[in-house]
C-alpha cells in the first residue's frame, strides 16, 4: 500500500546524539519519556531514539531538493524506545519498546491539503481491512495559556495550521470532534482512537500537521521563483504501534482471526 502511494522505504539508527534532539525540541517537551542519556566519546551524549522523524528530517536534508521533487514521502517501520512510568505498562498496549509504521511527507502548503486526505483515506482503508467500525477522529488542538511551555510558541501558525487541517477533514468528509490541549508540542494532530471490546478507548493512529520542525532543521526546497522555501511536514503512523494495534486487533477478534490473518488457518483432524 505505501508503495503504490509513492513511499520511499528508508532505515535509521537506533541511538543519536544528544544535540539532534536539543534541535528538535525534545529535550525541552518530552525528556520525562525518554530513556536517559549515555555517555560516550567523552562528553557526548547520546540517547535512544523516542521519535523516527529527527531522523528522516536529516535525509531529507541530505541533499538539495526542488518544487518539482515534493512531495517527498518517507516511511520506515521504525523502533523507538520511551520511558513509560512503570504503573503506565499494560501488555501490549503499553511497552517502553515500540515499532511504529512511522512516514513523513514534506510537501509544499498547496500541496498539503491533498496529501492530508490521502493519508486520511489511507487509515480507512487499514480500517476495513480489519473490519474496524468502532474509532472516533479527533483533532487535537493547543492551549494558549501553554504557549513556550508545552507548545512551540507561535500563536499565529498554531490558528492557522489549526485551521488547515480543519478544513482538510471537512473536505474530506470525516467526522470528528476537537479536544483542547492534546496537540503535539510542534502542531495539531488527528488522533484515531479505537475501542477495545471491553469498550476501553486507544489511540492507534496519528497525523500531524508539523510546522516547527522544518524550520528547527532548516530544511528548504527551491521552489519555482527560484528561491528557497520551507515545506510543510506531516507526520503519518497508520497503526500508532504494531505492538498496540496487535494487542487490539487479538481482542476486536476474540482469537478467532480471520483466515488471511491466523497463524494456524486449518487443521487436518
Amino acid at each position: 500500500t505505501e508503495a503504490a502511494a509513492g513511499y520511499a522505504r528508508v532505515r535509521t539508527p537506533h541511538i543519536a546524539k544528544g544535540k539532534l534532539y536539543e534541535q528538535t525540541g525534545h529535550l525541552a517537551h518530552y525528556q520525562e519519556s525518554m530513556f536517559p542519556p549515555m555517555q560516550l566519546d567523552g562528553e557526548e551524549e547520546y540517547y535512544l531514539k523516542p521519535m523516527n522523524c529527527p531522523h528522516h528530517h536529516q535525509i531529507f536534508k541530505g541533499q538539495p531538493r526542488s518544487y518539482r521533487d515534493l512531495p517527498i514521502r518517507l516511511a520506515e517501520y521504525g523502533h523507538c524506545y520511551r520511558y513509560e512510568d512503570s504503573g503506565a505498562l499494560f501488555g501490549l498496549m503499553r511497552v517502553r519498546s515500540l515499532c511504529m509504521n512511522d512516514a513523513h511527507i514534506y510537501c509544499s502548503e498547496e500541496q498539503f491539503e491533498e496529501e492530508f486526505i490521502a493519508v486520511a483515506n489511507m487509515y480507512l482503508r487499514y480500517f476495513d481491512i480489519f473490519g474496524i467500525e468502532k474509532y472516533v477522529m479527533r483533532l487535537s488542538l493547543h492551549d494558549p495559556a501553554e504557549l513556550g511551555k508545552k507548545y512551540v510558541d507561535e500563536p499565529e501558525l498554531w490558528i492557522k495550521t489549526e485551521d488547515m487541517v480543519r478544513r482538510a477533514m471537512q473536505k474530506a468528509g470525516c467526522e470528528f470532534v476537537e479536544i483542547e490541549k492534546e496537540a503535539a508540542f510542534y502542531g495539531p494532530k488527528i488522533d484515531f482512537h479505537i475501542r477495545d471490546v471491553l469498550k476501553r478507548s486507544w489511540q492507534c493512529g496519528t497525523i500531524q500537521l508539523d510546522f516547527s520542525m522544518p524550520e528547527r532543521f532548516g530544511l528548504t526546497y527551491v521552489g519555482a521563483d527560484g528561491q528557497k522555501h520551507t515545506p510543510v511536514m506531516i507526520h503519518r503512523a497508520v497503526y500508532g504501534s504494531l505492538e498496540r494495534f496487535l494487542g487490539i486487533i487479538i481482542e476486536h477478534f476474540a482469537g478467532a482471526f480471520p483466515l488471511w490473518l491466523a497463524p494456524v488457518q486449518m487443521l487436518v483432524i
